[in-house]
């Protein structure tokens, strides 16, 4: 259905509606990011919900079932991934300063190289610096403690109020659907067809890229454990951080074009200290499966995807980090997904009518064969 935008809309309407949006957004941009994550964790749970109706269990006792089953579902993983992940992180904390002892011996070997060729320069890490700097600023750090706990308070009251604004839209999802297929251009079966695309779209998309970032995260965990079997030898210690480093390398997977670099650096880092082989062997595997995750796995698992400019998906992204940070960046791209929907699923044109003349705003139907709609010519105006 293509929607033709008249020309007094283009000047007046357009602009205002988008210095409104800007200022709501901004004064309220708490209650906007909180309603917004709620809305992405109400339709994440939403076909659940509807697939237990056509099992004739009401709404009413579907939507708390529902909840009560993703919170077990997230006691249970946090208990069993939670204690090996400390445990590994623990493990790579503590092995920070033999490999910074290692760093120093390079370091040294360098400055010994640089000083044959009458080049004199420091270039050893002292880390007394670091336990001096420390202890001056032992106040800094303690209001720096105090700061992160009140962040880490106020993020457990949005979740608070995330999860009773989503509980309250699954409640309500017949109501808001009606809602939206009311404000929705078109008639009735194409408002609720655009309604319905909206919601496949986005759950399309969150379960796409949680199942390539579950198969990215557990391949690139099984080749830093193989690494290190004794049959290949090539990183014997890397086995002890395996979980960690594909817990990472999935969780970065959900970040667009920068991710699959950010999931490597830790683990190359790692592994050079052990040796620069290692590293480039980690570098290797991990192109590796990037390649294939972006040749095979994104397009049979994702499929289009969002399907825009990257451009403008890191705008989304940087835009959504500025709102909400690590959890409104991730939010952004499904959001980006629905615009999209709504971008391919009406045919919007701008009207290039007279800036006088009043064309209004016209309906097309997609359909082939389907007549155009009978257009009343104004007064004066010139003959097409």
């Amino acid at each position: 259905m293509r929607i033709t935008i008249p020309r007094w809309v283009q000047l007046v309407l357009i602009p205002v509606a988008i210095f409104l949006a800007l200022y709501f957004g901004r004064s309220a941009s708490h209650a906007v990011f909180v309603f917004l994550i709620s809305a992405v964790l109400a339709l994440l749970l939403n076909p659940v919900v509807l697939a237990m109706g056509r099992i004739k269990c009401p709404r009413w006792l579907a939507v708390p079932i529902v909840y009560l089953a993703s919170l077990a579902v997230v006691v249970v993983v946090f208990v069993f991934l939670g204690p090996p992940l400390l445990r590994q992180f623990q493990r790579l904390f503590e092995a920070i300063p033999g490999w910074l002892d290692s760093l120093n011996g390079l370091l040294g070997d360098l400055e010994t190289w640089l000083a044959s060729h009458n080049i004199n320069v420091n270039l050893q890490i002292n880390t007394s610096d670091i336990v001096k700097w420390l202890q001056d600023h032992g106040t800094q750090s303690i209001g720096t403690l105090l700061t992160v706990g009140w962040s880490v308070v106020g993020a457990l009251v949005n979740l608070f109020l995330t999860i009773v604004v989503s509980f309250y839209m699954l409640i309500d999802g017949k109501r808001i659907f009606r809602f939206l297929c009311r404000f929705s251009p078109g008639e009735a079966p194409v408002q609720q067809d655009y309604v319905r695309g909206l919601q496949t779209a986005f759950s399309r998309f969150v379960r796409g890229q949680a199942l390539l970032g579950a198969t990215i995260g557990l391949a690139c965990g099984l080749a830093v454990w193989i690494l290190s079997w004794d049959v290949v030898g090539i990183w014997p210690e890397g086995g002890q951080y395996a979980l960690l480093f594909g817990f990472w390398a999935g969780l970065t997977e959900v970040i667009p074009y920068i991710g699959p670099f950010l999931g490597a650096v830790p683990p190359v880092i790692a592994a050079f200290f052990h040796s620069p082989l290692t590293a480039l062997w980690i570098i290797i595997i991990f192109f590796v499966i990037q390649q294939l995750e972006s040749h095979i796995l994104a397009p049979n698992i994702v499929g289009s995807s969002v399907g825009v400019h990257p451009l403008v998906v890191i705008f989304a992204l940087l835009a959504g980090a500025q709102i909400g940070g690590i959890l409104g960046m991730i939010a952004s791209l499904p959001l980006l997904a629905m615009v999209k929907h709504t971008l391919t699923f009406y045919d919007f044109k701008m009207s290039r009518a007279p800036w006088a003349g009043d064309d209004g705003i016209a309906l097309i139907p997609a359909r082939s064969g389907a007549p155009p709609p009978r257009r009343v010519k104004p007064p004066g105006a010139p003959d097409e």
